[in-house]
């Protein structure tokens, strides 16, 4: 929050102490921005608000940044005393981001308007601030922001559609004088250069293949090449692909091109000109501000993602690596006490200590009776390697809470196979069973691990992956933001002729 707006209603005897204290916080910038408003509203301190303004206006004048004093004219706002900068050869117009009027000339002697907005000169990018693109070092001298409404044609519906759009527009300047533009739409940031087209084209405003944009300059800040105006009326149209241009050094790379017009007050095209933009990953627009800090965060996230990228495709691969060989077997035999043991299906092992999950279950058994099942298994030599004895049983009866039931009919165990054979099970119905005959079933399968805690755990990888490009976004997007950020000037009271 800027000066101007934490002082707003400040009972007038906090005012001077509250100011002081902002600017030795160093809210400098803010502080000698707020004063002309300050003025209005608080006449009574006009003469001690006019000599901190002038002690604020002396020791930032000697800290405007430019890129080269050499080449640079630094001077003050004769409004307010603001100190600012010329650099560009193209500059004809300076408007001063403190009070909003025309730099160079008094306000009242010409019929140029106050800006009725504020720029935010504490916000992430503003007037003065550096930018490395492509290696080379560009300063923003200037700003706008422009809103109005953009038609497209929608292909899936077949009509027109019209959206309210709003953007910002910086006004960069390299060492070399060279004049570019640094765009911000809300969502993506763009390069943006002049040039001239060897096929100039000038779409009429039903070419499905632009973008349609008619644009009204809201707010301007800095030095320009021609007299900005809140009245001011542009039209654009944008090609919605990409391409390449026909020139040598732009052969590699795609752009999407634009031709703008600047209306006049009738709403005649004033000027015409062609842009070529190029949009700006985020991750490099954090490197161009010089945030680092940003882009290490963006960095542990990607790093993250791709960590957990990797994890992803091993998780399966080791529950299918568990979980690997063999196949289930179940087969269902009669028994009957006193008969020969009963041969089921073989199976082969090929790897030494294969664990083995048997399952086994009678159907048949009579009331109040049990059934024994003895189970053997024997290697390729008839030799028996194990044995175990199921005892299945079947109770009711009655008591005082009524007839009750009880019964154990299935059992689940797991064996160890120490050599790799071909192996046969063999079942027996134990002779002393008070049930004569029953159906015995049996399931053999490799002791499979189960895969539910893999498929929370990719679950939890591919969500994390998905936070990780998500949150890589969102760092790289909120630092790379360089809207422009301002605010109702806190005084009514125009402070130039309109």
């Amino acid at each position: 929050m800027q000066v101007s707006q934490r002082l707003a209603g400040t009972h007038p005897d906090k005012l001077l102490d509250t100011l002081q204290r902002h600017i030795d916080d160093g809210h400098e910038q803010s502080s000698l921005q707020a004063i002309p408003d300050l003025q209005m509203d608080y006449p009574q301190f006009h003469n001690e608000l006019e000599q901190l303004k002038a002690k604020l206006s002396d020791k930032l004048l000697d800290g405007v940044k430019v890129l080269d004093k050499k080449q640079a004219q630094i001077f003050r706002c004769v409004n307010c005393g603001g100190g600012l900068s010329r650099q560009s050869l193209e500059t004809r117009h300076v408007v001063c981001q403190y009070c909003g009027c025309d730099a160079e000339h008094p306000a009242a002697d010409l019929d140029l308007r106050r800006w009725n907005q504020a720029l935010d000169l504490e916000s992430n990018f503003t007037i003065g601030d550096f930018f490395t693109y492509k290696d080379q070092r560009w300063q923003a001298v200037g700003v706008q922001l422009f809103s109005g409404r953009v038609r497209e044609y929608d292909t899936e519906d077949n009509e027109w559609e019209s959206n309210f759009c709003r953007y910002t527009n910086w006004w960069m300047l390299n060492e070399r004088r060279e004049v570019a533009w640094l765009i911000d739409d809300g969502s993506r940031r763009y390069w943006s250069q002049k040039y001239i087209p060897m096929e100039p084209e000038l779409p009429d405003s039903h070419n499905k293949n632009f973008e349609h944009g008619q644009w009204k300059l809201e707010f301007a800040a800095g030095e320009f090449s021609y007299q900005p105006s809140p009245d001011e009326r542009h039209n654009s149209a944008e090609n919605t692909r990409s391409k390449k241009l026909k020139t040598t050094a732009d052969s590699k790379q795609r752009f999407y091109t634009s031709v703008e017009s600047r209306l006049d007050q009738n709403g005649e095209v004033r000027e015409i000109e062609f842009f070529k933009s190029a949009p700006i990953p985020h991750e490099d627009m954090v490197k161009g501000l010089g945030k680092d800090s940003a882009l290490n965060d963006i960095g542990r996230w990607r790093k993250t993602m791709r960590v957990l990228m990797v994890a992803f495709p091993l998780l399966a691969a080791m529950a299918l690596y568990l979980n690997r060989g063999g196949d289930k077997i179940t087969e269902l035999v009669p028994l009957a006490s006193g008969d020969q043991a009963v041969q089921m299906q073989q199976f082969n092992i090929s790897e030494a200590g294969r664990m083995l999950n048997l399952k086994g279950s009678i159907n048949g058994i009579q009331n109040n009776s049990w059934f024994g099942v003895d189970v053997s298994l024997l290697n390729s030599d008839d030799q028996p390697v194990y044995g175990k004895y199921l005892e299945f049983w079947h109770e009711t009866g009655h008591d005082s809470d009524g007839a009750w039931s009880e019964r154990d009919t299935s059992a689940d165990w797991y064996i160890r196979v120490d050599e790799p054979d071909t192996y046969r099970v063999m079942v027996a119905a134990d002779p002393a069973s008070t049930t004569p005959d029953a159906d015995f079933r049996l399931t053999i399968e490799p002791n499979r691990i189960s895969v539910t805690p893999f498929i929370v755990g990719a679950a939890i990888a591919f969500l994390f992956i998905a936070l990780s490009r998500s949150k890589a976004s969102s760092v790289g997007s909120g630092a790379s933001s360089i809207a422009v950020k301002v605010r109702p000037r806190t005084s009514g009271k125009p402070t130039a002729k309109s």
